[in-house]
């Protein structure tokens, strides 16, 4: 089509993203290159990397010296997404079967019915604190906070040994425990919208997606490896396109059908990463490279979504901050106890893995699903309060227990004797 004939806001945009590429270019390339140093010095001050990030979105937001305001909660979600995928598609690889076994039980438990106890006592909590907040308000909150981030938990336990499953367990239980996290809070937010949800209809829709997700994951995985068998690429750069293909047909195969995406998405993984991948050297790097790209951008999109002016309200400063405390040193704990001294699971490990259970990116991107129902602040209300009370309580994350991980095991002698060497030749 001529330009004269095309129509004026095609040409508008189009100019406009020419004239803006250049300088968004730029701002990329100096954000991932500011990202990938700050990981490094943060790894010896033991901040972890998703501060970083989340710091340096915040400084190019709306509060910070460039004042982007970018308040897109429905691309956030989608690119939040993607990169999860992407994320828990490499945890997935990196899982041994062999060396899991015993952890699978009071993972999956961990991942269902812990998921639900946490999110309940982190209710209990915020109804204490604010007793004008509804139930449903209030367990909303803990849904959102329910679930132990995989991005936060992998980064964390890079070069890190533990004695025991306790590291097994906790690496099962990230990828794992998102979906219910997921179904409790769609499921909140459409009470708290009006619409009327059993705990039957719950129990059931979380059943239905785990069984879903997982068959489909474990048929991708097996269709994957056959087309490796049967189809070989002559190019190798083409053996990780395809498992990219992989991740992101798995996720769409379970979403079609009612099941879990990302449980999917994890068992897939899990399948290929114990099968006889072809080039398996150079897909792992590739997906690593992706993994924290995936990572780089999710923490930095939320940083641009904050707003730190609104954090410095008392309201959600000590509120925020209060909740992450009774997360990490009672809900957290109390839960985790109950599900897994039943197990017979010793309890220093239980000690270990109910301290192992960081919060990232994920439980930020959760409470974005109220606003995208916010066309009119009257259909769900406090959603920007959930959003910054949840953002806040990530950032106390970072440090408790975050920048503090290895604090624990290391009193209660868990960590392995490699792992001890190393932390005194660094030192």
């Amino acid at each position: 089509m001529p330009n004269h004939l095309a129509p004026p806001n095609i040409l508008d945009r189009t100019m406009k993203l020419h004239e803006l590429l250049p300088q968004m270019t730029l701002w990329v390339g100096l954000v991932l290159m500011l990202a990938i140093m700050f990981n490094r010095y943060g790894k010896k001050l033991g901040i972890p990397s998703g501060l970083f990030f989340l710091g340096l979105g915040m400084f190019c937001g709306e509060d910070g010296p460039l004042h982007i305001d970018f308040f897109d909660f429905d691309l956030t979600y989608g690119v939040g997404m993607v990169c999860l995928i992407l994320i828990l598609f490499y945890a997935g690889l990196e899982i041994k079967i062999p060396q899991m076994r015993g952890a699978w039980t009071p993972a999956i438990v961990l991942a269902t019915v812990g998921v639900i106890m946490i999110a309940t006592l982190i209710a209990v909590f915020v109804k204490w604190w604010q007793p004008t907040a509804s139930w449903t308000e209030s367990l909303l909150i803990g849904s959102v906070l329910g679930s132990t981030d995989a991005a936060a938990v992998f980064a964390a336990l890079v070069g890190v040994g533990f004695k025991g499953r306790v590291r097994q367990i906790v690496e099962l239980e990230s990828g794992l425990n998102d979906p219910m996290a997921f179904i409790l809070v769609f499921a909140f937010t459409s009470i708290a919208m009006g619409k009327e949800m059993s705990s039957a209809q719950i129990a059931i829709d979380a059943l239905k997606q785990f069984i879903i997700g997982g068959a489909a994951g474990l048929f991708m995985g097996w269709v994957t490896m056959l087309l490796y068998k049967f189809r070989p690429s002559q190019e190798t750069g083409l053996y990780p396109i395809r498992s990219v293909a992989c991740a992101a047909a798995s996720y769409g195969l379970a979403s079609i059908f009612g099941g879990s995406g990302l449980v999917s998405v994890f068992l897939c993984a899990i399948y290929l990463g114990n099968s006889a991948l072809p080039l398996r050297s150079t897909i792992m790097h590739v997906h690593d490279s992706l993994a924290w790209g995936g990572q780089i951008t999710m923490f930095f999109m939320l940083g641009l979504l904050s707003t730190p002016h609104r954090l410095m309200n008392p309201q959600i400063l000590i509120g925020g901050s209060l909740v992450a405390l009774w997360l990490a040193f009672v809900a957290r704990p109390v839960a985790v106890a109950m599900i897994l001294l039943p197990m017979r699971i010793p309890w220093r490990e239980t000690v270990c893995v109910a301290w192992l259970g960081l919060r990232g990116a994920v439980p930020i991107i959760l409470s974005t699903i109220p606003l995208l129902f916010l066309g009119n602040p009257d259909v769900a209300p406090g959603a920007q309060l959930l959003f910054d009370l949840v953002f806040l309580c990530v950032v106390v994350g970072c440090f408790i227990p975050g920048a503090v991980i290895k604090v624990i095991p290391r009193w209660l002698g868990m960590l392995t004797p490699k792992t001890l060497a190393q932390e005194e030749a660094e030192a």
